[in-house]
């Protein structure tokens, strides 16, 4: 201890610069430990959503508290400088108000879990699986495998449609077939089609009704409860299999269907009607054009063409 004392000197710039190195190596053993920790809690089923917020939190608080104690070290009044900066928030909280909501609402997130990583979501405009939620924002992925940036306060502030918390959905079904065929008949066929599949849910039982009588077919739909992670899957393979299966037993899917009249071009139009003023003529005897009828008045051009119109 001596030697190092005779190498160091206590209060001396050299000692100085020697605790902010280890303060800083310190700092940075924290986070590394705090990563590790997270990581060992996410395969113990700790939220993985959870992690990118609760990790950059920590990280910042570290570099804080580190960096008020490294200006402690070099004889810094740290108390003069928290008060400097307490003055200051008011004009630094108006001006990242977005921002600083970003981080409130990350937090409201996190501790409300109205989703989770992995969770199909949708949220205004927004639809794909749950990534993470970071400090400022939440990424997501969608369908088709883009990558979608959202700000926290975007999703707090807007309801949250989670298709992926509850362990079973309602798989709505439709089917339109024309009038013509017989609704027992086509009810019975559906009914041992749903009774056939074991992956549809007993319970709530499903449920077959007409649910339109539409311009061109009757619409019947069929509602069946499902393990939600098998949604997709049963969707898209029912509708070839109802498809068959209408086709198997020869009841007709209509399609719309629209009649559509043609003139001929070649055909005359018809003669057009007299004049209003021409048929009152007609019917006053002392009238000019009555006159040229009787044959007491000789025609002119105009009363020629009307009375050869007549004839």
């Amino acid at each position: 201890m001596n030697f190092i004392r005779s190498v160091i000197p206590k209060d001396s710039i050299i000692e100085q610069l020697l605790l902010v190195v280890l303060i800083i190596l310190l700092v940075k053993l924290l986070n590394i430990a705090i990563r590790k920790i997270l990581e060992r809690a996410s395969k113990r089923g700790f939220d993985r959503a959870a992690i990118p917020l609760i990790s950059d939190l920590s990280k910042y608080a570290l570099y804080v508290i580190g960096l008020l104690l490294c200006l402690n070290i070099m004889g810094v009044n740290t108390n003069g400088l928290l008060a400097m900066i307490g003055a200051a928030s008011l004009a630094v909280g108006l001006a990242l108000k977005d921002t600083l909501s970003n981080v409130a609402a990350g937090i409201l997130l996190l501790f409300l879990k109205p989703f989770c990583a992995g969770d199909y979501i949708e949220c205004g405009t927004i639809k794909g699986k749950i990534s993470g939620i970071g400090m400022f924002n939440t990424t997501f992925e969608t369908m088709d495998g883009l990558y979608v940036s959202a700000p926290n306060s975007s999703l707090w502030g807007a309801p949250i449609v989670n298709y992926s918390r509850n362990l079973t959905r309602r798989l709505d079904l439709t089917v339109g077939v024309a009038y013509k065929e017989s609704l027992d008949r086509v009810l019975r066929i559906l009914r041992e089609m749903v009774a056939r599949e074991a992956r549809f849910l007993k319970i709530p039982v499903p449920q077959f009704f007409v649910s339109e009588l539409a311009d061109n077919s009757v619409n019947i739909t069929i509602w069946v409860w499902v393990n939600t992670y098998e949604y997709h899957m049963l969707d898209r393979l029912y509708r070839e299999i109802i498809k068959n299966t209408l086709d198997e037993y020869n009841i007709e899917i209509p399609f719309p269907q629209r009649v559509v009249h043609m003139a001929k071009e070649d055909e005359a139009p018809a003669d057009p009607a007299p004049k209003q003023d021409e048929v009152n003529e007609l019917d006053n005897p002392d009238s000019e054009l009555m006159q040229i009828v009787n044959g007491r008045k000789k025609p002119n051009g105009d009363e020629d063409h009307f009375m050869k119109d007549l004839v």
